[in-house]
C-alpha cells in the first residue's frame, strides 16, 4: 500500500497543483510546468497533447486563473511542438485562440461563441469585483439606479452555466466571503442549491457553512468537491 501511494505520490501532487491552482506568477507556473514535463510527460505515462486537454478542462472550475492555464498550456506547446490538440472545451480552445492564435481543436467552430464577451473578469465590472473579493468596488455597483440585484450571468466560462448564475451564486464560486455577506445583508438574497454546489469548488468554509444551514448536499456537491482535489470535502461529504 505504501509503496503504491510513493509511486503515484508525484502525480498525485502534479494534478493537484493544476486544480488548486492559485497563482499567476510566472516563477510559480514555471515550476508547476517543470513537475508536469518531469512526471506526467516525460516519465511516458500521458501525451503532451492529452495533458494540454486536461489542463484546458479545468478553466471553468477555476476560472480565476485562466491565463495562467492558458500559459501553462503554451509552454506545453513549445516544448513538444504541438498545434493540435483535442477533447478541449470550444471555450478554452477559443481563448488559446485569442491569447496565442493558435487553433488546437481544428474542428471547433467559434462563430457559435466570438460574439460572448469573454472579459467579465479583465473589464470594470460587478464580476470582476466579486472574484476579487472588493466590497467598496462591488458596493458602488450595487449603487447604481440600473442595478439589479435578481440579474444572472450566463457565460461559457463557468460550468453548468445554463440559465445563469445568480450574483451570491458567483461569491460562492469564487470564494469570496465579503461580497456574499454584504449580498445576504443588503438584499436577502436567497442561498440556492447552487449555492452550496459551487461553495465546494470556492473552497471558503464560512460560505460553505452558511450555505449547509439551507440546503442539502447532492451529487453534483460531491463531483465539486473531487473536482477541486479536496480530500477534506469528500471525506466530509462521505461521513
Amino acid at each position: 500500500m505504501n509503496f503504491c501511494l510513493q509511486h503515484y505520490k508525484y502525480y498525485i501532487d502534479s494534478y493537484n497543483a493544476l486544480y488548486q491552482l492559485k497563482t499567476e506568477k510566472e516563477e510559480e507556473l514555471n515550476s508547476i510546468y517543470k513537475m508536469i514535463k518531469t512526471e506526467l510527460i516525460d516519465s511516458k505515462k500521458y501525451l503532451p497533447q492529452y495533458i494540454i486537454g486536461g489542463i484546458l478542462d479545468i478553466i471553468p472550475y477555476n476560472n480565476r486563473y485562466t491565463k495562467s492555464y492558458l500559459k501553462l498550456a503554451k509552454l506545453i506547446c513549445d516544448e513538444y511542438c504541438v498545434n493540435e490538440a483535442n477533447g478541449i472545451p470550444i471555450v478554452s480552445n477559443f481563448l488559446f485562440y485569442k491569447e496565442y492564435g493558435i487553433k488546437l481543436n481544428k474542428t471547433h467552430n467559434f462563430n457559435k461563441i466570438k460574439s460572448e464577451n469573454f472579459d467579465i473578469h479583465s473589464e470594470d465590472t460587478i464580476y470582476r469585483a466579486i472574484m476579487n473579493n472588493d466590497l467598496e468596488r462591488f458596493i458602488s455597483f450595487t449603487e447604481r439606479d440600473e442595478f439589479d440585484k435578481d440579474q444572472t450571468l450566463d457565460s461559457n466560462l463557468y460550468p453548468d452555466y445554463f440559465p445563469g448564475y445568480f450574483l451570491l451564486e458567483l461569491c460562492c464560486y469564487h470564494g469570496e466571503v465579503d461580497c456574499f455577506k454584504f449580498l445576504r445583508t443588503k438584499f436577502h438574497s436567497e442561498i440556492t442549491q447552487t449555492c452550496l454546489e459551487l461553495s465546494f469548488l470556492g473552497g471558503n468554509p464560512d460560505i460553505m457553512s452558511e450555505c449547509l444551514k439551507y440546503q442539502k448536499p447532492n451529487e453534483k456537491c460531491m463531483e465539486y468537491a473531487i473536482i477541486s482535489h479536496n480530500i477534506d470535502f469528500v471525506t466530509f461529504l462521505l461521513n
